[in-house]
C-alpha cells in the first residue's frame, strides 16, 4: 500500500503543477501584459454635448490589432497604427485621405441608416461609409461584405461585433 500512496502523491503534484502552469500563463496574459495603444475618441464637430452619452457608444477606437499594415489598395493611403494614434494628422492636407484615415481608424461616428436605398446613389468612400453605418444600425455582418475596401470591411465587422456585444 505504501507504493500506491507515493504514486498518488506524485500524480497529485504533477496535476497541481500543470494547473498552476496554465493558470499562471492566463493570469499573466490578461493582467500583466503591456496595454495596447488605442486611438483617442474624437467627437465630430457640431455634436451636442448632451447627446454625447447617447452617441458615445457609436464612436469606435481602433487598436493596433484592428489595422493591418498591408499596402494601400485602390489608390487609398496606407494607414498605419501610428496614424490612428495621432488622429490622422499626417493626412490633414488632403480631405479625401483624411476622411479615409478616420474611417479606417474608426474615428468617424456612425450615422443611423434605415435601408439599402440610403446607400444606392452614393459612390466610393461615401458608399462604403454608408454600408458600414447601415450594417451597424441593423447589426448585420452580411452588409459589411458589400464594402469594396478590405480595411473598411474589417472595421465594419469589428464595429458590428462591438454593437452586438453592447
Amino acid at each position: 500500500m505504501k507504493k500506491a500512496k507515493y504514486i498518488f502523491v506524485v500524480l497529485y503534484i504533477i496535476a497541481a503543477l500543470a494547473v498552476a502552469y496554465f493558470g499562471y500563463s492566463v493570469v499573466r496574459e490578461r493582467y500583466f501584459s503591456p496595454e495596447k495603444k488605442g486611438v483617442e475618441k474624437i467627437k465630430s464637430d457640431g455634436q451636442n454635448p448632451a447627446s454625447d452619452q447617447a452617441s458615445g457608444d457609436q464612436e469606435q477606437a481602433a487598436s493596433a490589432s484592428d489595422i493591418d499594415n498591408t499596402p494601400p489598395t485602390n489608390g487609398q493611403p496606407n494607414v498605419q497604427t501610428a496614424d490612428c494614434d495621432n488622429n490622422c494628422k499626417n493626412f490633414k492636407d488632403n480631405a479625401d485621405n483624411l476622411k479615409y484615415c478616420r474611417q479606417v481608424c474608426g474615428i468617424t461616428p456612425v450615422t443611423p441608416k434605415n435601408s439599402e436605398g440610403d446607400c444606392a446613389n452614393l459612390t466610393g468612400l461615401d458608399r462604403d461609409s454608408c454600408w458600414r453605418d447601415l450594417a451597424v444600425s441593423k447589426k448585420d455582418f452580411s452588409i459589411c461584405d458589400k464594402i469594396s475596401d478590405a480595411k473598411l470591411q474589417k472595421v465594419c465587422h469589428n464595429r458590428v461585433t462591438e454593437e452586438i456585444l453592447n
